[in-house]
């Protein structure tokens, strides 16, 4: 018989994959071969703090379908060459979702989200933060 506590347990190391697809296939698709987010055309009506957050949960997927990237974690200038955005915009919005808890930074300077604040990042999404 199963431990009704069971249900309330995690592996911490796990994503959503289906709450992380369903943010995701909008408004980009993500090239197999070259790791390449492409843009589909809802992708331009995003506000430029949510396109970062597409671009770092589409990292997340990535590593999640075992893609070669390398890390989940970005730089600054990765999410500005991926994304289009410019650091004048770019660097406050970052420094505000590390403040709210949405974004972690490694030792190394590179931003990511963290597994447990995807449905945060799910409510930034969809418009209810």
């Amino acid at each position: 018989m199963a431990d009704p506590l069971d249900e309330l347990f995690v592996d911490g190391n796990e994503i959503d994959k289906k709450l992380v697809a369903e943010l995701l296939t909008r408004y980009i698709k993500i090239d197999k071969t070259t790791c390449e987010i492409r843009p589909l055309p809802e992708w331009n009506n995003l506000k430029e703090n949510i396109k970062i957050l597409i671009y770092l949960l589409a990292r997340k997927a990535m590593v999640a379908y075992k893609l070669n990237i390398g890390e989940e974690a970005a730089s600054n200038t990765e999410i500005e060459d991926n994304t289009g955005l410019n650091k004048n915009t770019m660097n406050p919005a970052l420094r505000r979702f590390i403040d709210d808890k949405v974004l972690k930074q490694t030792k190394e300077q590179k931003y990511f989200i963290p597994n447990h604040a995807v449905e945060i990042v799910k409510n930034k999404i969809i418009g209810k933060q």
